[in-house]
């Protein structure tokens, strides 16, 4: 339980707001998609903390972000027991392997209670393809995801791995390859949401880390913007760690994200 006294900090900077170009079918995507869901990234130093996270974001939590951190340390249970209390989740694994054993991870997790999986999109279109097979049979409820760039990276870090494509052409590359392999979903950036809207498939998810109300730190985050901007560019799900968990009181937070999300949602609308 978390007492009335229980502080989180949190630190504040600036985050400038910009406007969001928008083509008529990202318009259309908005008109006819659900809202826009709020996933905390529970990435914290122990199971004791991450129960008292949740318990201090409230009834408004309803995803949760189980990362490769959390789930090394606590395992499947931690999962089924927030599953027990109601929470759908994103189990963040990024499996990365030679195809074989990225799908025999896949079916090890097949009694897990996951909403949402992730695969690395550069594992190639072989893996991709068996991984999209394999959910089929282990998880058949659940969403594969590709994730494409991590949002920590620039042009520079790609450049040092040989990558020459800017950070967009190599999101969208990838994810190309993830949808036509049948991966339904994608973890991108909220910087390439719109040229993604425009290039792939209706029907995909879109999922976006990098996610940073205005006025709080950046961190390691370089392609960001805030939940309103990602709302409007066609997120489907918004990934928020370090804002949610270092603030005084989690569940307002969550309350004002959800309702500058669904007020930009409106506001096209109108």
């Amino acid at each position: 339980m978390v007492s009335s006294s229980t502080q989180f900090p949190f630190r504040r900077t600036e985050i400038k707001v910009c406007p969001i170009p928008f083509s008529r079918m990202m318009l259309a995507l908005m008109q006819t998609q659900k809202s826009t869901e709020v996933i905390l990234a529970l990435d914290v130093e122990s199971r004791s903390r991450a129960e008292m996270i949740i318990q201090a974001a409230g009834e408004n939590l309803k995803w949760i972000k189980i990362g490769l951190q959390t789930y090394l340390r606590d395992g499947p249970t931690f999962v089924c027991d927030l599953a027990s209390e109601g929470k759908n989740i994103f189990l963040d694994l990024k499996l990365h392997d030679i195809p074989n054993t990225m799908a025999k991870a896949i079916e090890s997790l097949a009694s897990l209670p996951v909403s949402m999986l992730t695969v690395h999109a550069s594992a190639g279109s072989e893996a991709l393809a068996r991984c999209s097979d394999t959910m089929r049979e282990a998880l058949p409820d659940a969403t594969l995801l590709a994730v494409t760039v991590l949002t920590s990276m620039d042009a520079e870090n790609l450049n040092r791995l040989g990558v020459m494509n800017t950070p967009e052409d190599q999101v969208i590359r990838l994810a190309k390859l993830a949808t036509e392999a049948g991966v339904g979903g994608i973890v991108c950036s909220p910087k390439e949401l719109s040229s993604l809207c425009d290039a792939l498939p209706s029907g995909v998810s879109f999922v976006t880390p990098g996610i940073r109300p205005a006025g709080t730190e950046l961190g390691d985050q370089k392609r960001v913007m805030t939940p309103a901007e990602a709302a409007q560019a066609g997120a489907n799900y918004l990934v928020i760690g370090r804002p949610i968990l270092e603030a005084e009181n989690p569940d307002e937070v969550i309350a004002q994200i959800q309702e500058e999300v669904a007020s930009s949602q409106q506001s096209l609308l109108s």
